[in-house]
């Protein structure tokens, strides 16, 4: 069967090669055999040398389920900046300067291992079952049926064409929706027998007008699990600021498009009132145009809230049209200021569709300290991108004190999906030592009291009395500190990873709660001609390339300007 996985260092003889006691896409089973690495030269597709992986069909696929498994064909697979983390390529930082704080140079290389040779990345996955063990409850999981899924990642393993999963990070899906592909049926059966060739295996069933496509899909676990358990943790705050009445986001489904507008016929103004309405809880979401940060800003539009999206765009703004084009005597500079402007608009057009009130296209650090000193209040905010100097600046601006009462008594939430070391995946003792320790909120706070020691906030509510001076500040608002570790397999609640895939999943079909896919948000325009990755589905404009590219072109997603940096999402299809 066909793979994409590690072949960095399969032609040198310095990869010490064992023989692997079992088979199955795993992080333990990764290591070739003599005969294999033999094997695997013959069969490797070649790709650009800075690429460590390579596109190979020497595998056997899995012959043995166990008791509790589930052998999968998989369809499609969704990839983001973890799996580029976790096989060795570490996208660049979203151009976020972070003066006086060493923290990121410090931890960057600490508690890397070396990705040994063979390992298969891939945790999100779409497709359908062959076979099922014999523990597997019949009525739950069963052959024939689609399902979407999330492996650890201390396993991954999805880029390949069968996969054994574990029963509990599975759940099943609706027959995708397929408005591409053509019809199965032979026109030498009869109407009963096209009914029946129409359900099985060969013969997909009809498809839904309305359902979520294989590439939503692939991208659902991804992103919807780590959304749906970064806002659980807001849950205190929706309960205590979210008015019942406040008209909810959904999606008006015309065709396959999918416009996000309000359920009422309401004009500019009243849409422009409610944007600005500071009744409602307000949160910043970083990278919240793509990856989880854009199904958490979904969810919580949907939940009465008022969403400010972060965008990290990678390049100085282009500024308005025509705006010292004129002067610009290069071609290839005035095409690629139309593109980038081209690439803006569209971003901003998707985010204000899903609801967002604002969209900063900024550096992280810049935009914090823009927000501090404008004395913008939030709420919460939910950190997509990862650091110490996030969770600095972004306690900083929580803990911004509040005239509202109502809003006094509620504190402030930072919720991080990263950590403090964005490069090391796998988090160490000391990492859930510090996180733990903040959520305790164990330590002072004179940084955030200095801060906030302005005669801004002195109580004016109060008169003092005659001859005396009121010398009172406002105290900081607390903030509590979460961390949705890409490891956990159970949430602080104790939902395992199929209870949060059945969550997303309601919330993807009833509410439209569905993942950015179409084009790239920021390809690499430097590349030109053959350079440049092959896309067959995307439905790319000449210009710019689409998140979907077929398997045997995986590999190149895996290097600079694949599409992963940036907070970005890419989809692998391998069927269909």
């Amino acid at each position: 069967m066909a793979s994409v996985e590690i072949i960095r260092g399969i032609a040198s003889g310095d990869a010490e090669c064992q023989e692997s006691k079992s088979s199955g896409p795993s992080f333990g089973l990764s290591w070739f055999s003599k005969d294999h690495v033999k094997q695997g030269k013959a069969k490797s597709r070649q790709v650009p040398a800075e690429s460590p992986l390579g596109f190979t069909v020497y595998r056997k696929p899995p012959v043995y389920v166990g008791g509790s498994s589930v052998l999968v064909q998989v369809w499609a697979v969704g990839l983001d900046d973890v799996d580029a983390r976790l096989v060795g390529v570490h996208p660049p930082p979203s151009r976020q300067p972070s003066p006086g704080t060493p923290h990121r140079t410090e931890e960057k290389s600490d508690g890397k291992r070396p990705v040994p040779l063979g390992y298969i990345p891939g945790r999100s996955f779409v497709g359908r079952i062959l076979e099922v063990g014999w523990d597997v409850d019949k009525h739950c999981l069963k052959k024939g049926d689609w399902v979407v899924g999330l492996n650890s990642v201390q396993k991954c393993g999805a880029l390949t064409e069968f996969i054994l999963v574990d029963r509990h990070r599975i759940h099943c899906v609706p027959h995708p929706n397929m408005p591409d592909q053509p019809s199965l049926i032979l026109s030498s059966l009869n109407e009963d027998d096209k009914v029946g060739q129409r359900n099985s295996l060969v013969f997909p069933a009809v498809n839904e007008p309305n359902g979520l496509t294989v590439d939503e899909l692939a991208l659902l676990p991804l992103s919807g699990v780590p959304a749906y358990r970064a806002v659980r943790t807001l849950a205190h705050i929706t309960r205590a600021l979210v008015q019942p009445d406040v008209a909810a986001w959904r999606p008006r489904r015309n065709g396959h498009s999918r416009e996000v507008t309000s359920d009422t016929d309401e004009d500019d103004v009243v849409i422009m009132q409610r944007r600005f309405d500071t009744t409602r809880p307000r949160i910043l979401i970083l990278r919240g145009h793509d990856g989880p940060g854009a199904l958490a800003l979904q969810m919580l539009v949907r939940a009465g809230w008022s969403v400010w999206a972060h965008v990290p765009v990678p390049f100085d703004l282009p500024g308005l049209p025509h705006e010292f084009e004129e002067d610009l005597q290069d071609e290839d500079k005035k095409r690629t200021l139309a593109i980038r402007r081209v690439m803006l608009e569209r971003i901003e057009k998707r985010l204000r569709g899903w609801g967002a009130d604002e969209t900063e296209k900024t550096s992280v650090t810049a935009l914090f300290t823009y927000l501090a000193r404008t004395r913008v209040r939030f709420d919460a905010v939910i950190d997509t991108i990862g650091g110490r100097e996030i969770w600095e600046a972004g306690r900083t601006l929580l803990s911004l004190p509040v005239h509202d009462a109502a809003r006094a008594k509620i504190e402030g939430q930072f919720t991080t999906l990263v950590g403090d070391a964005p490069d090391r995946v796998v988090s160490t003792a000391s990492d859930h030592f510090r996180a733990g320790v903040r959520a305790l909120r164990i330590g002072n706070s004179k940084g955030t009291l200095q801060v906030h020691d302005d005669a801004e906030f002195s109580q004016p509510s109060v008169a003092p009395p005659r001859g005396k001076k009121d010398r009172r500040k406002m105290k900081p608002r607390p903030v509590n500190y979460a961390w949705v570790n890409v490891m956990s397999d159970v949430d602080w609640e104790g939902a395992d990873v199929r209870d949060s895939l059945s969550a997303t999943l309601a919330m993807a079909v009833k509410e439209g709660v569905r993942p950015a896919v179409g084009l790239s948000d920021f390809p690499d325009l430097s590349k030109k001609g053959k350079e440049r990755m092959k896309n067959k589905f995307g439905g790319g404009d000449g210009e710019t390339l689409g998140k979907v590219i077929p398997f045997e072109n995986t590999p190149q997603v895996f290097i600079a300007g694949g599409g992963l940096e940036h907070g970005g999402t890419v989809v692998s299809r391998i069927a269909g």
